[in-house]
């Protein structure tokens, strides 16, 4: 059978939270509510929980999940919950027809480690079996000395690739099922990153690189991008939205089509460890906010940038420093992959992936309405129709262009929509350090020879 996840969310804490939740309840509840019935409309069957091993939200998730399988939960709703959330959100839609979204258990931390001269940081996913292992995962915080009370995704300093090394496998040990999955490996914060990123797994993660089965791709890149890297043609990709907030723009953005023999938590496990990937929903590379090598316009620290003033350049155009600044760029995923796969040298056989470049369905909704606003009523009332035509969001893009061709919608936003399929859109400007890329319908960038100054 085949299964649709998301692993890779957030709860209301991420980021450096406070601990108390009292205040923040209902806010919370509701992260948590919109997430799990919009996703069934977006297509997503398995939902990561965010945040999980946090003391408030880890409370959370233990008082309102319940197990239906090995490691596998549901989200318990009050009576009625669901389709009263989803007339407070706008959405016209009986969401009976749908199912309920599983959950796995899983966080973010931040590794830190010598790389040179300087510390990396990367960003890395973990997903438990079970409530027992994150308890015991939180003690081992407490044996490294990790500040893990007030951060929900909290930092384990290392001193070097053997310290990172020793570390995962004393997570490992708890369980072997525990994964640990590198997370948007080629954004400033991913392992092989712009900001002082390392050029093998092994120079980060030491031996326990053996241990990474899968990499997430992130917003910025995609299989093309980082199968240009020869150590990453022997492993597993995955797509996940990273989404810190709640919408039908964000929640499965990014999405994997995965084939199990069950649906429990070791099934998925062993999939994923022998890549029985199938297919995986990714923005375009130049949409994310780290495509290519630049600086953001009104940039005040910690170089000065006015309004206006900005900068972006693809590999074959990148300049030692800004010439604007004259400081170093932010370094663009593209540029780094072109990096790494020349210090990695040596081809190995790339596999086939199967993927498709997507926009967020209501991101297209909205262009084709000339709305900056994908909540508006007008966005909502036509994605509800696509949805109620198509079953969900993740099967529209693995339709044919014909059948897109007989959705009862206005027709622009069909023609844009088929546009999308057929990969007839770019982004310009280019996502560069930390700026979406603009969404352009219709029209192609070559993404490897474009770059601009603007002062």
């Amino acid at each position: 059978m085949e299964i649709t996840f998301d692993l890779h969310t957030h709860s209301g804490y991420a980021g450096g939270a406070s601990v108390g939740i009292t205040d923040k309840k209902k806010r919370l509840r509701n992260r948590f509510l919109d997430a799990s019935i919009l996703s069934p409309l977006k297509g997503i069957d398995f939902l990561g929980t965010g945040d999980c091993q946090f003391k408030p939200w880890l409370e959370f998730l233990e008082r309102n999940l319940e197990e239906t399988a090995n490691g596998v939960f549901q989200f318990n709703f009050l009576e009625g919950e669901r389709q009263e959330r989803l007339k407070e959100l706008g959405i016209d839609i009986d969401i009976t027809n749908f199912s309920e979204p599983k959950y796995l258990l899983q966080t973010e931390v931040i590794f830190t480690s010598p790389i040179g001269k300087s510390r990396k940081k990367a960003h890395v996913l973990i997903l438990f079996p079970s409530f027992t292992e994150i308890h015991e995962f939180n003690a081992l915080l407490d044996k490294w000395q990790v500040k893990h009370e007030k951060m929900a995704r909290p930092f384990i300093l290392n001193n070097s690739a053997e310290e990172v090394q020793s570390k995962i496998f004393q997570l490992k040990d708890l369980n072997n099922h525990i994964e640990i999955i590198p997370a948007h490996v080629m954004t400033p914060e991913g392992v092989y990153g712009g900001n002082n990123g390392a050029n093998f797994l092994k120079e980060f993660f030491g031996e326990a690189e053996q241990e990474i089965f899968a990499v997430e791709t992130g917003l910025s890149a995609d299989p093309r991008i980082l199968d240009m890297i020869p150590e990453m043609n022997t492993r597993a990709f995955i797509s996940n939205a990273d989404a810190h907030s709640s919408g039908l723009n964000k929640i499965g953005r990014e999405f994997t089509s995965l084939k199990v023999n069950q649906q429990t938590y070791g099934s998925i496990i062993e999939s994923i460890r022998k890549n029985r990937v199938t297919f995986t929903g990714e923005l375009h590379p130049s949409e994310g906010r780290y495509f290519l090598s630049g600086h953001r316009d009104n940039r005040k620290q910690p170089f000065l940038h006015l309004k206006g003033q900005y900068c972006y350049f693809s590999p074959k155009q990148e300049p030692k420093s800004c010439p604007i600044c004259k400081k170093p760029l932010t370094k663009g995923v593209l540029n780094r992959a072109y990096e790494i796969a020349d210090i990695q040298g040596t081809k190995t056989k790339v596999p086939i992936r199967n993927y498709r470049n997507i926009v967020p369905l209501v991101e297209v909704i909205a262009h084709s309405l000339s709305l900056k606003s994908v909540k508006s009523k007008k966005v909502i009332s036509i994605y509800t129709t696509i949805i109620q035509e198509l079953e969900n969001e993740v099967h529209l893009w693995q339709k044919s262009i014909e059948e897109i061709a007989s959705l009862r919608i206005p027709e622009k936003t069909k023609r844009e929509i088929i546009e999308v399929m057929k990969g007839n859109f770019s982004f310009l400007p280019p996502g560069h350090d930390g700026v979406y890329g603009k969404l352009a319908i219709g029209k192609k960038i070559d993404v490897e020879n474009v770059h601009e100054v603007s002062i």
